[in-house]
């Protein structure tokens, strides 16, 4: 399955696809054929733009993590002094960043 999502899907994307249209001389010619030039388009997608559509097809919740979550919950091993300590240091933060 390719990375990228057919061309007939028509939600727009915020990232610009770099798009150029180069010339190209075409084959040697004989006296008798006129010399002309073939126009080629070429489309370039960024790395950006790969990524953001990897992430587009990826799942909101990732049921692993609720899962692990819900069992320390339940243990009552999820509140430990370390992990409220680093809660509190990043709110914190967000409040007063230094």
């Amino acid at each position: 399955m390719p990375d990228i999502s057919p061309i007939n899907n028509l939600q727009g994307s915020s990232v610009p696809a770099s798009i150029q249209r180069t010339q190209v001389d075409a084959p040697a010619t004989t006296a008798s054929t006129p010399k002309h030039s073939e126009i080629r388009d070429r489309v370039e997608i960024s790395d950006h733009a790969r990524h953001l559509e990897k992430i587009r097809q990826s799942p909101d919740i990732r049921q692993s993590k609720i899962d692990a979550a819900r069992s320390e919950i339940a243990q009552g091993t999820y509140e430990t002094p370390d992990r409220l300590r680093a809660a509190l240091l990043r709110l914190l933060d967000e409040i007063e960043p230094s």
